[in-house]
């Protein structure tokens, strides 16, 4: 069984990573039902019902393409983040407020009740910040906020991509001279 690997530190960008790898994923966490359940149990989401996952698989490219630009300090397409308000305001139109003032949506737990969650919390970054300190993995393109006291969070994870960076420039650095890279 594969682990979840949950490093975005905010919901709505461990959504954005649900695949490994950007052009080309090697993982989806929503091509199946019970991938998908897997992952939502992970964050803290579990569902209780899954239709069809192609609007959850388009929604997350959504959020992808609404935050990449952010890490750089570029401006995101209007029309993700209109996508995104346009779920939100779905969401929160079926939403109530518990104790603490914060949405909830009644059972059953879907698919869709979970991209309103994502919404929500993609809302929250948008709105409050602190847009900053987002990321962006040089080797998998996986978002993240930076929590770190430093602010040099440079990878996703160091033992992943973290470790095979450093391991490659490493090994660039002390084979012979013309001599071809290891194979990965």
């Amino acid at each position: 069984m594969t682990t979840v690997e949950l490093v975005g530190n905010v919901f709505c960008l461990d959504f954005a990573n649900t695949v490994n790898a950007r052009p080309v994923a090697r993982r989806d966490w929503l091509s199946t039902p019970e991938e998908a359940r897997t992952w939502a149990d992970a964050t803290g989401h579990p569902l209780e019902e899954i239709g069809d996952l192609a609007p959850a698989r388009e929604f997350r490219e959504t959020v992808f393409r609404a935050f990449q630009p952010l890490t750089h300090g570029a401006e995101p397409p209007q029309s993700d983040l209109d996508r995104i308000l346009a779920v939100y305001g779905e969401g929160v139109t079926r939403a109530r407020l518990d104790r603490d003032f914060r949405l909830v949506w009644a059972s059953p737990r879907t698919v869709e009740v979970l991209t309103w969650e994502v919404a929500a919390s993609a809302m929250e970054l948008l709105t409050h910040g602190p847009l900053d300190r987002l990321g962006e993995c040089p080797s998998c393109w996986w978002l993240f906020l930076d929590v770190s006291k430093n602010r040099r969070r440079r990878w996703c994870s160091m033992t992943t991509c973290g470790s095979r960076d450093k391991s490659r420039r490493y090994y660039a650095g002390v084979r012979p001279a013309g001599s071809a890279p290891p194979t990965p």
